[in-house]
């Protein structure tokens, strides 16, 4: 089944995919931050915001590429196959998340905008909320023990 495929045990409820809520929240932002008419001087907090932004990138792309070799989905609404717990997992459970977070969060600071804040805190409400119960549950369900002592031991963000 295909991540478009609708799954009839989910009572039709809104599948979130992290990287797409995370894009519609950028690009939502942006356009807000745009329309406010902020006008563009360059300041030393871009440089920071640009270090979060390259810094969720790798975050994200070296968590999910550890998914990809123990091949295991990254699909949060998918079946995995394998408990990854080797670094960056054993120091928090969702770094995927928390670096689309950091790139959201490095967006708002590179445009020196407080409208764009507004991505970063629903994305982790978002995430933190909705979406990582529905995955600890299935987690358990599938690892149970081996699980909940991994989960005893790290951190959900860090």
């Amino acid at each position: 089944m295909n991540e478009t495929e609708s799954h009839p045990e989910d009572g039709g409820a809104l599948r979130i995919h992290p990287p797409v809520l995370a894009g519609l929240l950028l690009l939502g932002v942006l356009l807000l931050h745009l329309l406010g008419g902020h006008h563009r001087f360059v300041h030393p907090h871009q440089l920071l915001g640009l270090l979060l932004v390259a810094g969720g990138v790798g975050l994200s792309s070296y968590a999910a590429a550890l998914f990809s070799g123990h091949a295991t989905t990254k699909n949060p609404h998918g079946e995995p196959t394998t408990l990854v717990t080797e670094a960056p997992y054993t120091y928090m459970r969702n770094p995927m998340y928390l670096g689309l977070a950091a790139i959201l969060l490095g967006f708002a600071m590179f445009f020196g905008s407080p409208t764009m804040l507004i991505a970063p805190v629903l994305f982790f409400l978002v995430i933190d909320r909705r979406l990582i119960p529905e995955e600890e549950a299935t987690m358990e369900r599938l690892f149970g023990e081996q699980y909940l002592d991994y989960k005893r031991r790290v951190q959900r963000w860090f």
